[in-house]
C-alpha cells in the first residue's frame, strides 16, 4: 500500500459547519471514546480562528459540533497572546489526558499554547510554552529518558528550522537542539515544520512534517516523513527524499491559499494502517490512507 487519497475527499467543508465560517481546516486527530475526533480550525467571518470538534464512528463520516469548543475568549489570563486567533492544534494522549499544542496569534507574533483535557469539554489552559515567533509544535506521547519532548518551529531572521527540546513537566523547556533544516534546491527549500504527534515504531519515532518551496508568485506546501531514534530523538535516522503528498487535486490547488497540503493530525490503527487528515488550500479537510511499514520504507 502506498498513499491513497480517499475517493470522497474533501470529507469536511464549510458547508458541513452548522454555524457561519469562512473555512474549516488543519485538524488535530485522535481516537477518543471508541471513535475518531478531529479538533478543527475554523476561521470565523471576522477572520480570526477558533477550534471546533468533529467526530465520527468510522473515521470517514464526520459531524461538526454546533459551536466552537475553544475560542480566544476562553483564554482569560492569556488572552493578550491569542487575541487574533487560535490555530492548528496537535493532540497528544499521555496516559488518560490529552494535551493540545496550538498556535496563539496576536500583535506579539505566534506562540505555542498548551492546554489539557480529559473529555474535550473542559480545558485547563496552561498558556504559552514558547517565546515568539514559534508554531508547529507537537509533543511526544511518552517520556524518553525521564523527560517529555516536543518538536516545534521557531523563526529566527531567515531561518525556519525544526527544533527539539525536553521538559520535566511539560511547562518548562530546555536542552534545545536543531532537528531538521530545509534543504536548498528541493521541495522543502524554504521552510519546514512538524505536522503530527510522533508515533512509536520498532524502528524509531515516525514524524510527519511539511516542507515549503517558494516561487515567483507564491509557495507550494507538501508533506514528508522522517524517522527519529527511539532513545535519542534528536537523531534523525532517515527521511523521505520526495514528498509523500503534493497538491494535485483541485481541492488542494485552489482555495484561500493555493497549492497547499497541510496536516497536523494522523491516526494509527492497531493493524498499522494510517489515516492522515489534511487540508487542501486552507479550505477543507481531507483524508489519505497508508500504513506504517510503507512510511518506514521511505525513510531508509
Amino acid at each position: 500500500m502506498k498513499i491513497c487519497r480517499y475517493n470522497k475527499n474533501p470529507i469536511i467543508t464549510k458547508d458541513d459547519v452548522p454555524f457561519k465560517v469562512n473555512s474549516i481546516f488543519n485538524p488535530g486527530a485522535v481516537k477518543f471514546n471508541g471513535g475518531y475526533l478531529l479538533l478543527c480550525r475554523v476561521e470565523m467571518p471576522i477572520g480570526r480562528s477558533s477550534l471546533v470538534i468533529a467526530d465520527s464512528q468510522d473515521g470517514f463520516n464526520f459531524k461538526v459540533c454546533e459551536k466552537p469548543v475553544l475560542t480566544p475568549e476562553d483564554h482569560k489570563d492569556f488572552y493578550d497572546y491569542v487575541e487574533w486567533g487560535i490555530e492548528d492544534a496537535r493532540i497528544t494522549r499521555i496516559e488518560n489526558k490529552y494535551f493540545l499544542t496550538y498556535t496563539g496569534y496576536s500583535k506579539f507574533q505566534p506562540v505555542v499554547v498548551l492546554a489539557e483535557t480529559e473529555d474535550f469539554k473542559n480545558f485547563k489552559i496552561h498558556g504559552p510554552i514558547s517565546e515568539p515567533s514559534n508554531k508547529d509544535c507537537a509533543i511526544f506521547p511518552e517520556k524518553i529518558n525521564n523527560y517529555y519532548w516536543k518538536i516545534d518551529r521557531p523563526s529566527a531572521e531567515h531561518r525556519r528550522d525544526i527544533w527539539i527540546s525536553q521538559s520535566p513537566d511539560l511547562i518548562h523547556w530546555g536542552g534545545y537542539k536543531v532537528l531538521l533544516e530545509p534543504e536548498r534546491g528541493t521541495w522543502e527549500s524554504d521552510k519546514i515544520g512538524s505536522s503530527s504527534t510522533p508515533i512509536k515504531t520498532k524502528e524509531g519515532w515516525l514524524m510527519l512534517y511539511h516542507g515549503v518551496r517558494s516561487f515567483g508568485t507564491g509557495s507550494i506546501y507538501k508533506l514528508g516523513v522522517a524517522l527519529l531514534d527511539l532513545e535519542k530523538p534528536w537523531i534523525v535516522k532517515g527521511k523521505s527524499n520526495e514528498p509523500i503528498l503534493s497538491p494535485e487535486k483541485d481541492y488542494e490547488r485552489v482555495g484561500d491559499v493555493n497549492n497547499v497540503i497541510f496536516s497536523n493530525g494522523w491516526i494509527i490503527e492497531d493493524n498499522g494502517d494510517v489515516k492522515i487528515y489534511y487540508s487542501g488550500a486552507d479550505m477543507n479537510i481531507c483524508l489519505a490512507e497508508t500504513n506504517v511499514e510503507y512510511l518506514l520504507s521511505l525513510c531508509k
